[in-house]
């Protein structure tokens, strides 16, 4: 029999996050703002253990599992997709890292993120095309010189970026696909330049921006894994983080399925009952219900397989698209079922509708999704004859 069940511990720390969500984020009427990098929300983020739960603990992170942070994503993303988007980042920026990375590399960068309220980036979109470097080669160079390497190139829509201490540099090294390779890249290295943050539709608390790479020295000790071993390092660090945006999903859906049922209960129809006993309304509302728990069902069995080391591509792949899907579709009834109200700037549902798009596009658009996903389901299997 499958157990849903939470341990006491993975219990006490999904408490932990919604009490942080609660007090620390939903209070705050500064996250909505364009520029505004909230940074002494993170450093309360960071005290508190969140900002560095993924690293291990030999390092001086919190050491949680992957099960836990998607937990807290889902916790953080009931308060703000930005926060949570920022705050958790770290699973995707250090990925690179902890699972081709040696000792001393991870010693070396990995430790200082956990002395003082710090960021990580990982750079691999740019502007040329979408974030499908398997498809287009990379236009970003690592060209080899005596002791390491000179990168040149931008990196665009880079989450954490103007606040990050060092970046995971996805760079070509030949011509094709298989030269791709990975670097660890300083932030305040000579010929780094980090534009100002971007101006967002939605997630403005956390900082988005581009990197640009101007004959950037990484000696050699700084390449993460082998060369040409770009792709496979890059797709595992993303493969878990897209489970993660399901997550956020899952948080920012029950925050608008949440808005509908207090509105609900609180305006009422013609006959001077609650709309919530309007059968329409209850019946949008058994809908984004029955929604969110296939979803959550989904992200839980998404964690499960990647956590336990299987391939997880098509699972992981199905839980994002699900998510962003269910996230944009269920803003939009909050906002429909409120109202006037919800289309109004001074009201929570129109920032949620806002802030839930982009859920459709980081990480890979929906599209990107399909193709992952129809690689495995289009095939015949040892079992089925055509």
């Amino acid at each position: 029999m499958v157990d849903f069940s939470l341990t006491e511990e993975q219990e006490n720390w999904k408490e932990r996050a919604r009490d942080f969500t609660t007090r620390e984020i939903m209070p705050r009427k500064d996250l909505d703002t364009h520029g505004h990098f909230p940074r002494d929300l993170y450093q309360k983020a960071f005290d508190e253990g969140l900002v560095t739960a993924a690293i291990p603990k030999e390092y001086g992170g919190g050491g949680r599992s992957y099960f836990e942070l998607i937990l807290a994503a889902e916790e953080l993303g009931y308060g703000d997709l930005g926060v949570a988007t920022s705050t958790l980042l770290m699973k995707l920026s250090t990925a690179s890292l902890l699972n081709f990375g040696t000792e001393d590399q991870k010693k070396r960068w990995l430790s200082p993120l956990t002395e003082k309220l710090s960021f990580a980036s990982h750079a691999w979109t740019e502007p040329e095309g979408s974030s499908n470097l398997v498809g287009r080669p990379a236009t970003t160079t690592a060209r080899p010189v005596d002791g390491g390497f000179l990168i040149n190139g931008i990196k665009s829509t880079i989450s954490n970026a103007n606040v990050a201490s060092f970046f995971t540099v996805f760079a070509r090294m030949n011509p094709g696909t298989e030269g791709l390779s990975c670097f660890i890249v300083s932030s305040t290295s000579p010929g780094v330049e980090v534009s100002n943050p971007y101006l967002k539709m939605g997630q403005r608390a956390a900082d988005t921006g581009q990197i640009i790479f101007r004959d950037v020295f990484v000696p050699e000790k700084d390449m993460i894994g082998k060369p040409g071993q770009g792709i496979q390092i890059g797709m595992r660090a993303i493969r878990a983080s897209r489970v993660g945006v399901a997550a956020m999903a899952v948080g920012v859906s029950k925050r608008a399925r949440d808005l509908t049922k207090v509105y609900g209960h609180t305006h009422f129809a013609s006959d001077g009952k609650p709309i919530i006993y309007q059968q329409d309304y209850r019946f949008q509302i058994a809908e984004m219900e029955a929604e969110i728990e296939m979803v959550r069902a989904l992200t839980w069995r998404a964690c499960w397989e990647v956590e336990s080391g299987h391939e997880g591509m098509k699972l992981s792949s199905s839980a994002k698209w699900a998510g962003g899907e269910m996230a944009v579709r269920t803003t939009n009834r909050a906002s429909e079922m409120l109202g006037a109200s919800g289309y109004l700037a001074s009201g929570l549902a129109e920032k949620l509708i806002r802030d839930a798009k982009v859920l459709q596009i980081y990480e890979g658009t929906g599209a990107i999704q399909k193709m992952l996903i129809a690689d495995t389901a289009c095939r015949l299997g040892s079992g089925l004859k055509p």
